[in-house]
């Protein structure tokens, strides 16, 4: 599992789209420094937090409809289309009346921008019903070539802003909002023929609603978990603090690549998996290996944060260090949960992943009102920290009673699976460099 041609084609997918990330957000960095740079994370928190709201989980409704009923793709396209314009007007109109009351006091004056960059829940909430299509499907080839496009577009915007020297906050959000519709264009024109074919019948639209309700629990947990930091970040600190806050949580998240990539494949190979013994086998096994990797990966580039902050996002950017070396295990232990956590979405159990999420987001938010004060940014990584370990361990719990197994089978450090682990990166060194029988008898 760990090692197929589908992960590691998502994986290799996931890789290069964390390099455009991690150059978008080094030149964005550098061009727009710590104040500026925690005034554009304060314009882009709502507005995203709104867009995924305004899925209200139906691309992953979409998504294991047509894993069911291929045949019927065009008409779940056209479904998922006609809902996501629906919902993106409503949460639209929604977040421009709450935005005044959302926004920090002391960056009021960033609200006529923010109120530009709610243009991103009609794009944002169609690319990912488009591309809910192709993850259902598991087409991916197109489904990874599709997820890579905005991050070559946003990559090539942020460049010319460098060049241009263009460094107003507007100019981000523009390049932002530009890449999204050039990758919304491309989806479009890649499933131009279902547009032609499907039809949006009240019942199709109606049954996305109530398929994609579990999961916009789902949603609104998972929010509240990966986004809760950032909000008490940008609502308790100064602008320049979020700056800090917010390369910390770019750098600490490099590692992401691995975590995504098998998230990716879990949900789709077991939306599309019957058998209750290979479920057991699929999650236990991409777990505990994913694990490995994880924390090997965790504990090296926390080594190396020191070393390449400054170089990379510059001096300017020193106090981001010691967040970043904590965030980047917390980052570890989240891949790890993500990984678990999309395997029992994909497996119709979504609530497992709510439950977690919503106590972690409890125990975060009890960690803040103990370590916030004395130790600010670390305070908020400490949290961040304690609350990753604890929606591990309550994925582990659920599953386990799920498949009737000892929550032991998901321990990944024993030497049989250390063993199981190397035997399979031979076997893919084997099967990718062995020479074919007819070069080596020249």
């Amino acid at each position: 599992m760990l090692f197929s041609k589908a992960n590691c084609g998502t994986f290799s997918t996931s890789v290069i789209i964390q390099a455009c990330g991690a150059a978008t957000g080094i030149l964005t960095a550098r061009l727009l420094g710590p104040a500026s740079r925690g005034e554009l994370a304060t314009v882009i928190l709502w507005p995203t937090i709104l867009s995924n709201l305004g899925l209200m989980g139906c691309n992953w409704a979409v998504a294991r409809e047509v894993a069911k009923k291929p045949k019927n793709e065009g008409d779940w396209i056209a479904a998922g289309t006609a809902v996501g314009l629906a919902t993106a007007c409503i949460f639209f109109a929604a977040g421009y009346f709450l935005l005044p009351w959302l926004l920090p006091a002391d960056r009021r004056y960033l609200l006529p921008v923010t109120r530009l960059f709610l243009l991103l829940l009609p794009l944002d909430i169609l690319n990912q019903v488009l591309l809910a299509v192709e993850h259902g499907r598991m087409r991916w080839r197109r489904y990874n070539l599709l997820r890579l496009s905005f991050f070559v577009f946003y990559f090539i915007m942020i460049s010319l802003i460098g060049i241009t020297k263009r460094v107003q906050i507007r100019w981000f959000v523009v390049a932002f909002l530009a890449s999204q519709l050039l990758s919304l264009l491309v989806r479009v024109w890649v499933h131009r023929k279902s547009f032609v074919v499907g039809k949006s019948f009240l019942h199709e639209c109606s049954h996305l609603m109530r398929q994609g309700m579990p999961f916009f629990g789902a949603t609104i947990s998972n929010l509240i978990s990966l986004q809760l930091d950032t909000i008490l970040v940008v609502a308790l600190f100064n602008a320049e603090a979020a700056g800090i806050y917010a390369v910390a949580c770019a750098f600490a998240n490099g590692q992401s690549s691995l975590g995504e990539a098998l998230g990716i494949t879990s949900f789709a190979v077991l939306s599309n998996e019957k058998d209750s013994k290979n479920r057991e086998k699929i999650i236990t096994e991409t777990f505990r290996q994913s694990t490995l990797i994880s924390c090997a990966v965790g504990i090296a580039l926390s080594c190396l944060i020191p070393i390449l902050v400054g170089p990379l996002f510059g001096f300017a950017y020193a106090k981001s260090v010691r967040p970043a070396m904590l965030l980047a295990l917390s980052a570890a232990v989240m891949g790890s949960a993500n990984i678990l956590n999309q395997g029992l979405r994909g497996a119709g159990r979504p609530q497992a992943g709510l439950l977690s999420q919503l106590i972690g987001a409890g125990v975060m938010a009890l960690s803040v009102v103990f370590f916030l004060r004395g130790f600010e940014l670390m305070g908020m990584a400490f949290a961040v920290g304690i609350s990753a370990c604890v929606q591990l361990l309550v994925l582990i719990i659920a599953a386990a009673e799920w498949l009737e197994i000892s929550p032991f089978q998901f321990w990944p450090f024993g030497a049989g699976n250390f063993r199981l682990f190397f035997q399979q990166v031979a076997d893919l060194r084997f099967r990718y460099l062995r020479i074919p029988a007819s070069i080596s008898a020249d």
